[in-house]
């Protein structure tokens, strides 16, 4: 079951943020502290706007997102989207980007952007949802530490 993010909600997906990215293929070192800092940074956003996917009374999956102004029409940005590693596969996620696509339809939005690391699973993954790379844009960095 698909409903809107409400703060009650907070503390299973800081919970299942940090379950779904310190595994495979991330092995990234969230902790709750910065996880939940995370978190409150996108909710505090005043155009944040998020989904939780349940299945049998626990957390399975959540996208956080917020919208913004562009001069081509509004735009929704996905901040984070994860799934718990026991559900994915399920096309959870896939449910939760259509969740977003209707709510930014609804909101009159033209787009939904996001940033990826095409050298993970959820480049392909939002590939095959009809996203492509940017022709004009990319996302650089520099390493400073």
């Amino acid at each position: 079951m698909i409903k809107e993010y409400v703060p009650e909600d907070f503390g299973a997906c800081r919970d299942l943020l940090i379950e779904a990215f310190n595994g495979e293929p991330w092995h990234d070192i969230w902790t709750d502290e910065m996880a939940g800092d995370c978190l409150r940074e996108i909710i505090e956003n005043k155009r944040f706007f998020g989904f939780t996917l349940w299945e049998d009374g626990a957390l399975a999956g959540a996208v956080f997102c917020h919208a913004w102004t562009y001069w081509r029409g509004g735009q929704a940005y996905v901040d984070e989207l994860f799934i718990a590693p026991g559900c994915q596969r399920k096309g959870y996620g896939g449910l939760l980007m259509e969740a977003v696509e209707a709510y930014a339809k609804k909101q009159g939005q033209v787009s939904v952007t996001l940033l990826t690391n095409r050298e993970y699973p959820s480049f392909g993954f939002f590939e095959g949802r009809g996203f492509r790379q940017s022709a004009y844009m990319v996302h650089m960095y520099k390493k400073i530490i």
